[in-house]
């Protein structure tokens, strides 16, 4: 598979003290991935997407868990995440 798209992953977190503060977003930037648009009905409504433009992002290794993806400055909300042994791939929708 070749990893030649670039994304953005933003991770969400709270301070210790968990008093109402807004989540601090840290991001990791310049990503290589394998983006592969999801067209398929099927597919869609299996993950509850029909409305919304959706992308399966093949990341080369093993990624922490990330609450949202930046593609092309564009925000996107990760719905579903798989690990596997040497790779990790995100269901995301949203957009614009």
């Amino acid at each position: 598979m070749r990893y030649s798209d670039r994304i953005t992953l933003i991770r969400y977190s709270q301070d210790n003290d968990g008093l109402g503060d807004a989540p601090v977003a840290t991001k990791t930037e310049n990503v290589p991935c394998e983006l592969i648009p999801i067209t398929n009905v099927q597919d869609l409504e299996s993950f509850g997407l029909l409305s919304t433009s959706a992308y399966e992002i093949h990341i080369k290794n093993k990624v922490a868990l990330v609450d949202r993806v930046e593609i092309d400055n564009v925000e996107y909300t990760v719905k579903k995440t798989f690990v596997n042994r040497k790779s990790t791939v995100l269901i995301v929708s949203g957009g614009g």
